[in-house]
């Protein structure tokens, strides 16, 4: 497989939000255009994201949505790439960071975001995959014939929580774990 850039597969479409909106407003948003982040920005600059983890981080607090501005619970400086870098590249700064977006950015600001979800629509051959990323198949134990651990080869991850889960769900286009599911 030829190794594809950045700007062959990120989202020109992202949703952002502003510093001073409240976190249930951008939640909203999220919501409305399925989405699992927004982007902050600051005018046409980027200057956080904010994740649904982070929101849950929020509500584990007892803090009011409504009350509470992003400022206040984005992630600030969220990783950047070239939209001219290596596809592998941004995987494995998504993997580095623990972030479920990387922001593309060019001299004219942010021009697009790659989410773990558009990595996930690539097919990786052997040599094109980043080391930092484990990949298996449900139910094997042999992957290019090196023995693999089977207590994680049928799990998968939650698109909220980013935990591994046997019991996905798919609940309004997400893969959900039972934890995800009641809130």
């Amino acid at each position: 497989m030829a190794q594809l850039s950045v700007k062959d597969l990120l989202s020109r479409d992202f949703v952002g939000v502003s510093e001073s909106d409240s976190v249930l407003g951008a939640v909203e948003l999220m919501r409305e255009d399925g989405e699992t982040g927004v982007v902050v920005l600051r005018g046409s600059e980027a200057v956080g994201v904010l994740s649904a983890a982070d929101v849950l981080d929020v509500i584990a607090e007892g803090r009011d949505l409504a009350e509470t501005p992003v400022s206040e619970v984005m992630r600030r400086e969220p990783p950047t790439i070239p939209p001219e870098a290596r596809v592998d590249e941004a995987a494995s700064m998504l993997t580095r960071s623990g972030a479920e977006q990387v922001l593309v950015s060019a001299q004219d600001g942010v021009v697009g975001v790659v989410s773990v979800r558009d990595l996930a629509t690539i097919g990786w051959e052997s040599g094109d995959r980043p080391e930092e990323i484990e990949v298996t198949t449900q139910g094997a134990d042999m992957i290019q014939g090196e023995r693999i651990d089977t207590e994680y080869s049928n799990q998968s991850i939650c698109e909220v929580c980013g935990s591994l889960s046997r019991d996905l769900v798919n609940v309004n286009g997400q893969l959900l774990c039972p934890d995800c599911r009641s809130i």
